[in-house]
Order: structure tokens, then sequence, then C-alpha cells
């Protein structure tokens, strides 16, 4: 996993805090996604919207805020 700056991630939302909880809800959703694929299950949960080699849900919900593919709203 990289080391990831959050002063760049903080002005995409308005605080870190905010930043904090977008993140979570993110890579909770991808953490339920991964392991229903695992299982070969059926969940309504939007995949991952950026190819990445890790399987690490934290770090692909920091790369898809990085990348503008998801948004938080207040």
């Amino acid at each position: 996993m990289d080391i990831y700056n959050t002063d760049d991630l903080v002005k995409i939302v308005d605080s870190k805090y905010s930043l904090c909880i977008a993140l979570a809800k993110r890579a909770r959703e991808l953490g339920v996604y991964i392991s229903a694929k695992k299982n070969m299950e059926r969940v309504n949960v939007i995949p991952p919207l950026i190819e990445i080699e890790s399987g690490d849900p934290l770090e692909i919900a920091i790369q898809e805020l990085r990348e503008n593919k998801v948004s938080f709203i207040r």
C-alpha cells in the first residue's frame, strides 16, 4: 500500500472528517463486493470504478476519490 498525502485528498472533500467518512463508506462497499465476488454471490454494490492491482478496499477507495470517480455529498 502506498503512503498518501491527505492534504491532496482534503482539497477534494471539504474537511478531513468528511474525507474519513467518505473513504470508510466506499471501502465498506468495496469490501462487501470483493468478499461476495470470492464467494460467487450476488450483491447490489457498485464494483470498483478503476483498474488497480491491489485488493485492499481502502486503497481502491482512495484511488477512486483521487481520480474523481466518486463524490461525497454532505
